[in-house]
């Protein structure tokens, strides 16, 4: 591979995939609130590249972890992966990092945590893959929102500008190893709950329904935060987006939470509350984002 650490990057991601495919970039407009987005051909990769350390420089850039089998960002625009991969945020999933064997073919230094990679030949599916992520979040503590097909991360050679600091994306570890998919997650436990997102959605986190906040019914949280409620096809104008066409689909069940088509955000009520305030859900911010939310939701959900 190359030593450039932004092309050996997406040659792991994206080495052995046949010409037709898409690479996906997508960065974050002034509004914070709306992404920018294009498609570069797997087989023109110099230009991508040209173009991430070009956004990278200034805003937070982020590249889908899978190839696209056209210029859509969706799960159903996956058909494989050649990674798989986990987002590691946490003391304790960092630590279990370091101890997980077999180790990860590339590790990315994202500013806030590491993104690890492991290899795959042959590529696998994408239920492959979203089973063998969810199975390595399970194991390490790692991100369960991360684990879905058309996951987006940060890649290296550019910036992360979450807290107001221009803090950089790097590659940590190269390993350069190529594994079988059991190899990383065949002997691994499925977690306790894996119950499919509809329409192909990604992965809500379990809802713990013992917490008031979890509770929630998704239309009522929705509706109380923004002020718009869920039409008759059960969507609503997204409010992270500009959305003329009402794309974000608010589902009944705690568990199945929120997603939106055209942005493709989604997930549980703590996901919805730090999108709509600009609160990050982890670290030291996570206790205000749920003061907030309780002061604007529990007593109003109650009456």
């Amino acid at each position: 591979m190359s030593a450039d650490p932004l092309a050996t990057y997406l040659g792991c991601l994206f080495g052995a995939e046949p010409s037709g495919a898409f690479l996906e970039v997508r960065w974050r407009l002034p509004d914070r609130s709306r992404m920018g987005q294009l498609w570069s051909p797997v087989e023109h990769r110099e230009t991508a590249i040209d173009s991430i350390r070009s956004i990278g420089a200034r805003t937070d850039c982020y590249v889908g972890c899978a190839p696209r089998n056209r210029r859509y960002g969706g799960r159903d625009a996956v058909d494989r992966a050649h990674v798989v991969w986990a987002d590691c945020d946490s003391p304790e999933s960092l630590a279990a990092l370091e101890r997980f064997e077999p180790a990860p073919s590339m590790v990315i230094l994202s500013g806030a945590g590491r993104h690890a990679y492991w290899s795959l030949w042959p590529p696998a599916e994408t239920a492959e893959v979203e089973r063998s992520n969810r199975r390595l979040a399970h194991a390490l503590g790692a991100d369960v929102l991360a684990t879905d097909a058309a996951r987006i991360l940060r890649p290296p050679d550019t910036f992360n500008f979450k807290t107001g600091e221009r803090v950089p994306v790097e590659v940590e570890d190269l390993a350069v190893e190529v594994y079988a998919l059991e190899q990383v997650a065949g002997d691994l436990a499925d977690p306790p709950a894996t119950a499919e997102r509809p329409s192909g959605a990604p992965l809500a986190a379990p809802a713990d329904l013992h917490d008031p906040l979890a509770a929630i019914p998704p239309p009522l949280y929705v509706e109380l935060l923004t002020g718009r409620e869920r039409g008759r096809d059960g969507k609503i104008a997204c409010p992270f987006h500009d959305d003329r066409t009402p794309s974000l689909e608010v589902y009944d069940d705690p568990a199945d939470g929120w997603f939106c088509f055209g942005c493709e955000r989604g997930g549980t009520i703590i996901d919805f509350g730090a999108a709509l305030y600009g609160i990050e859900p982890r670290g030291a911010s996570f206790g205000e984002l749920r003061r907030r939310l309780a002061a604007g939701l529990l007593g109003r959900a109650a009456a």
